[in-house]
């Protein structure tokens, strides 16, 4: 139940990013079409793309992280 948890929640985000990505290339080409200054949307995207991305990513890490068997070296005991 937790995996699956894990898969979607990696997943969503993913999709999140992907979707913020086509929105503002969306944005960007429509303020060309419109003969509009795209300076806005390039602004928002020189930040949001790079945060989202980094979000993601780094959740991707530690879903991955924990999913690495590593040998438990914390149960030995020293005497």
């Amino acid at each position: 139940m937790l995996f699956l948890a894990q898969v979607v929640s990696v997943s969503l985000i993913w999709l999140f990013v992907i979707g913020i990505g086509i929105w503002i290339a969306n944005l960007i080409s429509l303020s060309l079409e419109l003969h509009d200054v795209p300076g806005a949307s390039v602004g928002i995207s020189i930040i949001a793309i790079p945060v989202f991305f980094a979000l993601a990513s780094i959740l991707t890490y530690v879903f991955i992280g924990l999913q690495k068997k590593h040998p438990s070296s914390h149960t030995t005991e020293e005497k």
